[in-house]
């Protein structure tokens, strides 16, 4: 039996990158997928591809800023599939800019997007998963939130805000048998960090990145996938940092053999 037959996921930024290929990783494993997007174009290509593999997708296009449209998203995922297994935020911006250089209305647009969303989506999910007696929330927070970096500042504020949700989340729904974990990635070889080649990644990878490889939209969608599994039952209110090794190097130049 496939690990997710018979449940539901819910995933945000599904129409591409990390969300589309966690999407059709979880469709594979047997799930039903509500494939949350802003962009419906996209967002229905994803679903096309997993209903053309045989799976079970409905594309949602919804600001995930707003508060209506987070709680109508999981009404109607629930009426339509009858429940809801899993939600899983990636979809966020990742802005440059110092406190000094921030504007104020960039800062509020990346907390709103990267923190904030986080906030709705808990509070929107979290009813339906104590009806039906638990379920699992994954926030993608990425290694600035732990550890901030140069030039980053809303974006570090905001995935710090998303880990401190997730935590709070883990310590206060446990006992109704809900489990919440951040992923926190490195830099992964995806559309969001499309203009950064060349050279530039190159020299961060050599310089920053003890693993030798490029870490891949599916070395994140695997781990969600253990993390939503019943494998990962004792897991929760963790940060799994998924970065080849960067986070544990602190930042200081690593320099690989070569």
């Amino acid at each position: 039996m496939k690990r997710f037959e018979n449940k539901v996921v819910a995933i945000t930024g599904g129409g591409s990158g990390m969300g589309k290929c966690s999407c059709k990783l979880f469709a594979e494993e047997g799930a039903a997928v509500a494939v949350i997007d802003i962009n419906p174009v996209t967002a229905q290509a994803t679903v096309d591809e997993i209903t053309a593999a045989g799976g079970r997708a409905k594309a949602y296009t919804v600001d995930i800023t707003s508060e209506e449209g987070m709680k109508n998203l999981f009404a109607d995922i629930v009426e339509t599939f009858g429940r809801i297994d899993v939600f899983f935020t990636i979809a966020g911006i990742s802005p440059m800019g110092t406190a000094v250089t921030t504007s104020y209305e960039d800062y509020r647009k990346v907390m709103a997007l990267d923190m904030d969303s986080v906030f709705l989506g808990c509070k929107y999910s979290i009813p339906y998963m104590e009806k039906q007696g638990g379920g699992v929330i994954l926030n993608l927070v990425g290694t600035y939130g732990i550890r901030p970096t140069p030039n980053k500042l809303g974006y570090s504020a905001a995935k710090a805000g998303a880990l401190a949700i997730t935590r709070s989340v883990a310590i206060d729904f446990a006992r109704s048998n809900i489990r919440c974990n951040a992923i926190c990635p490195g830099f992964v070889d995806t559309p969001l960090n499309k203009g950064f080649e060349g050279e530039a990644r190159d020299r961060f990878l050599r310089t920053y990145q003890p693993a030798p490889f490029l870490i891949q939209a599916e070395d994140i969608a695997r781990t969600a996938l253990f993390l939503a599994s019943d494998d990962a039952r004792a897991i929760t209110g963790q940060a799994i940092v998924v970065d080849g090794g960067t986070e544990a190097a602190l930042y200081l130049n690593y320099k690989r053999p070569e």
